[in-house]
């Protein structure tokens, strides 16, 4: 399942107001469904043409909620997450409640968890939440909402950066551990890789030789490992 923001190298998100092109998103989704069978979204706005063109190309949707401090926006979010959930039940096959709010320290995590349950409680599709794995460590309650576990591992923004030739190992090891702190529950690895670019930390080094080194060895670990 691929990771999809739908913006050009000169937009970003906090771009107001937003000017997303169905044009675009479909060129996109064509390129995307000749290597993937399901795309990951982390926000609704503006991405009420998705579900169309995601049918049109053969592809399953994870969508996702953008959730943040602001109630206003969280609650404009969410409502539109249940509703294409809903309406598009045969592309939408989970759901996604935030993206690192609480790595961001947005929200709680029992605010989280009264979001989650409000989305369970109105979409027939599994439900999960998405962050770095040690926040779901420190904040275990969240475990109980979900359906499903997504976890972040990147071993390059790690607190104690990794090698890019201890990468994979270093993912292979947090799987595990996850798979022994939340036994009960599919963990799923969101996010995962390593950087193109950027500066060095503490021996971690962007570039994209180590990032081709980096995503090689992990899928072919996940192949052996069969995770």
């Amino acid at each position: 399942c691929a990771s999809y923001t739908p913006f050009d190298k000169d937009q970003s998100p906090f771009d107001v107001p937003f000017n997303l092109r169905p044009e675009r998103m479909d060129a996109d989704l064509a390129l995307l469904a000749k290597n993937f069978q399901c795309i990951r979204t982390y926000s609704m706005t503006g991405l009420d043409a998705l579900p169309d063109l995601a049918r049109k190309h053969g592809l399953k949707l994870m969508i996702g909620a953008w959730v943040n401090s602001n109630p206003v926006d969280t609650e404009k979010e969410v409502d539109l997450l249940i509703a294409s959930a809903n309406a598009n039940a045969d592309v939408v096959t989970s759901v996604i409640v935030g993206n690192e709010v609480l790595l961001r320290q947005e929200i709680s995590g029992p605010q989280l968890g009264v979001l989650i349950n409000r989305v369970k409680s109105q979409v027939k599709q599994p439900v999960t939440y998405a962050d770095v794995w040690e926040f779901w460590l420190r904040n275990r309650e969240i475990y109980e909402a979900v359906d499903f576990v997504t976890i972040h591992i990147l071993p390059y923004w790690e607190d104690m950066p990794v090698r890019a030739k201890f990468a994979a190992g270093h993912v292979d090891d947090i799987r595990k551990r996850m798979a022994v702190a939340f036994p009960n529950k599919e963990i799923l690895i969101g996010e995962t890789g390593w950087p193109s670019a950027g500066r060095m930390r503490e021996g971690a080094l962007p570039s994209r030789t180590n990032q081709a080194r980096v995503v090689s060895e992990i899928l072919d670990l996940a192949k052996r490992e069969k995770f």
